[in-house]
């Protein structure tokens, strides 16, 4: 009897060869068939412009929230900031109906003889000034200071040291005092009064 070899291949294995090979193709098709596809063509031929991406927005910060200030420091229309003596070692001023509704927070003080251009502070107590400035910062809310505005009744004296202002300052010559007020809010307010000395300092 004769023996027949490879007979396995027959109908039935031809079929099932042919189903293994499609699974084979169908599986590996994915990545090896695609990657030389060539793109598809519009209707006029012409290969369409690739998918634009969205571009990336930057996130918007709000502007910073402005908050209602109040009214910088003034004088009131009838106001008074004067230099109303320089006489015997020492300067009076006036000060009447000042507004401060955001709170007074500083006080600069400064003198001049404006006839000679050069700077007097220094001749001046600082303990004066120093009291000036404490009679002032702190003032302003209250409903007097508001209505009425900030009045020094009986004005406000710096006393000065006799030596030094018998020479820095003569009689007829010009004394300017520069006053710089500030709130709360950083808003200033500044006063100048000049007068002249008409007296000078006796030993």
């Amino acid at each position: 009897m004769r023996r027949r070899f490879g007979s396995a291949l027959g109908r039935g294995g031809l079929s099932l060869w042919a189903t293994c090979a499609s699974v084979a193709l169908i599986t590996g098709c994915s990545s090896e068939t695609t990657s030389g596809v060539p793109p598809l063509l519009a209707s006029s031929g012409a290969t369409p412009p690739p998918v634009a991406v969205a571009p990336t927005i930057a996130p918007i910060t709000p502007p910073p929230i402005q908050l209602d200030l109040p009214d910088p420091p003034s004088l009131l229309p009838d106001g008074e900031f004067n230099l109303s003596s320089v006489e015997s070692a020492f300067v009076t001023i006036t000060l009447r109906g000042l507004l401060a509704p955001g709170v007074i927070r500083s006080v600069e003080v400064q003198f001049f003889n404006i006839s000679r251009g050069t700077d007097i502070t220094s001749i001046f107590l600082p303990t004066a000034i120093e009291q000036f400035r404490n009679t002032l910062i702190g003032r302003g809310n209250s409903y007097d200071d508001r209505i009425n505005g900030i009045t020094l009744t009986n004005g406000f004296t710096f006393p000065a040291d006799l030596a030094a202002y018998n020479t820095n300052v003569a009689a007829g010559e010009r004394v300017l005092v520069i006053v710089v007020i500030r709130d709360s809010f950083g808003q200033a307010l500044r006063l100048e009064a000049d007068a002249q000395a008409t007296q000078a300092g006796a030993e």
